[in-house]
């Protein structure tokens, strides 16, 4: 089973895209993934002499990074030049290949450009906002080592989405997850016009804080080291405020496009964060970064048990349970997988679900073992009346 199979590294040979290389063979290598490298020339009028020399130009370019992906161990699934628009190239090849995640460089920042903004470069703003595909952009000079993360939420499905991907990527990478909750109201400029605004603001927070922990109950953390806020203020602001407080170095935010939903933090809220880029970031649409990849040709229950056993370890409990329950409807004696059964349930928060098969579990291996015994006892019977 994989769980990220196809990297789109779409470079420009940038630095900001160097680094997105080492930050693709980094994923390769904690996922078992493999690379698709695409460069597109833009479309222009050129001499047939011009064109030849820049192709001869870029392919010396891409041959050097297959080099450095095959030397670190990666597969590398094509290497590829094509001429075109940019961006739509690239989100033509992400659907294409099926790739879990498109991921390439922000793009350099210009001296003309003010202090603390970061706008993306055309091509990567445009896929960012354009493509289906999950879209890793990195900032250049971005750390090496992933080691803190931060994901804000705000109880929609895309956020959903995100936290999911968020939870996966920090236990792989063995990264601290922050969970942010911002609270925001059109009522909050009112607030200093009704009485004990200081006091309904606490119960508006801690009201949110509910929520937090209710949004919360449906992921499986275990393995995570995670910490959860709900702070006050415009989301955009309280997300790159705790992202500079933190020494955040990725953001996961789920994205619906190109809605402009309050509901939906990609409707303004993630456009503020990406154009001040305060670290590497990675949106999330409909599809997820993380998709596990499962052989259906598989038949025999202890495939299917071992691969359940994979989706707990991985955090995946609700795909764990499916593996889990196939073994028990073809041999409901088969304790392991009701085992299973009981650990998925407990990890979804389904406690009493997960007794009654733990007991389950318990009954059937009490029933097994008093058939042994039973059977040891016969066979000695025999061999003792045989030898009087």
């Amino acid at each position: 089973m994989k769980l990220l199979h196809k990297i789109l590294l779409a470079t420009d040979f940038s630095k900001s895209a160097e680094q997105a290389m080492h930050r693709a063979i980094a994923l390769a290598k904690i996922f078992n993934s493999e690379i698709h490298v695409l460069h597109v020339i833009p479309s222009m009028e050129l001499s047939k002499l011009s064109r030849e020399t820049i192709e001869k130009g870029v392919r010396v370019e891409l041959k050097n990074i297959h080099d450095t992906i095959k030397s670190a161990g990666i597969a590398v699934h094509d290497i590829d030049l094509q001429v075109g628009i940019p961006f739509l190239r690239i989100i033509h090849e992400a659907d294409k290949h099926d790739v879990n995640v498109i991921l390439m460089g922000s793009g350099e920042k210009e001296a003309t450009v003010s202090r603390g903004s970061f706008p993306l470069g055309i091509t990567a703003e445009k896929v960012l906002h354009k493509a289906s595909k999950p879209v890793w952009i990195v900032k250049p000079e971005s750390k090496t080592k992933i080691k803190r993360i931060l994901c804000p939420v705000d109880f929609s499905k895309p956020a959903e989405r995100a936290m999911k991907n968020a939870i996966h990527l920090a236990r792989r990478m063995d990264a601290k997850l922050q969970i942010m909750h911002a609270v925001s109201s059109l009522m909050d400029t009112y607030l200093n016009f009704l009485g004990g605004s200081e006091e309904k603001q606490t119960e508006k927070i801690a009201n949110h804080a509910k929520q937090l922990d209710k949004f919360l109950e449906k992921f499986d953390f275990h393995g995570v080291n995670f910490e959860k806020t709900v702070r006050p203020g415009k989301p955009h602001k309280v997300i790159l405020e705790t992202a500079a407080h933190l020494d955040i170095d990725l953001i996961i935010m789920g994205t619906s496009g190109e809605s402009d939903s309050p509901k939906v933090l990609m409707g303004t809220n993630a456009k503020y964060v990406v154009r001040e880029l305060p670290c590497s970031m990675v949106t999330v649409k409909s599809e997820s970064v993380i998709q596990p990849i499962i052989d259906y040709q598989i038949s025999d229950l202890e495939s299917h048990y071992k691969l359940g056993i994979q989706f707990l370890e991985n955090g995946m409990p609700q795909e764990a349970m499916e593996q889990f329950r196939y073994c028990v409807e073809h041999d409901v004696l088969f304790a392991p997988a009701w085992e299973g059964l009981a650990l998925s349930h407990e990890r979804l928060g389904y406690k009493g679900s997960a007794e009654e098969y733990s007991q389950k579990a318990a009954t059937i291996r009490d029933r097994l073992w008093q058939k042994r015994v039973e059977s040891e006892l016969r066979n000695r019977h025999k061999v003792t009346g045989s030898g009087k």
